[in-house]
């Protein structure tokens, strides 16, 4: 009997609904892409829980990796230049590349989905717009 109330309790105080993460509004507009706010930002917006920030990070990484390998970051990157390069990335070849040469743990469909919505945490720093 204590057991189940001792369960209880900690079920009634683990459901509180606070955000996993929190994502920074000063850095708004200031062109910093930072790996655990955008990995944060991305799980709020999918509105995903604290598990899934692992695997949310690690498709950032595979993305890092695969934009690498291909050659389009540079040290110093340009905002205008980096805009002209995205346009020579293809997402479903990255995606692929997550999957097979990254062993990212997510389904195609999911990886897509936090690839969106990176779109979004990018646009939010002020390193790409519409």
């Amino acid at each position: 009997m204590k057991r189940i109330f001792t369960l209880t309790l900690l079920s009634f105080f683990g459901c509180k609904n606070e955000p996993i993460c929190t994502v920074n509004e000063n850095n708004a507009g200031k062109e910093i892409y930072d790996l655990d706010e955008s990995t944060c930002f991305i799980a709020l917006k999918l509105n995903k829980k604290k598990f899934d920030l692992k695997l949310i990070r690690s498709a950032l990484i595979a993305e890092e990796n695969y934009i690498s390998k291909i050659g389009l970051t540079t040290e110093n990157p340009n905002p205008k230049s980096e805009s002209e390069s995205n346009a020579e990335l293809d997402i479903n070849q990255m995606v692929e590349y997550a999957l097979n040469e990254e062993k990212v743990e997510l389904r195609k469909e999911d990886l897509l989905e936090i690839y969106d919505a990176e779109i979004e945490y990018l646009m939010f720093i002020g390193v790409v717009t519409e």
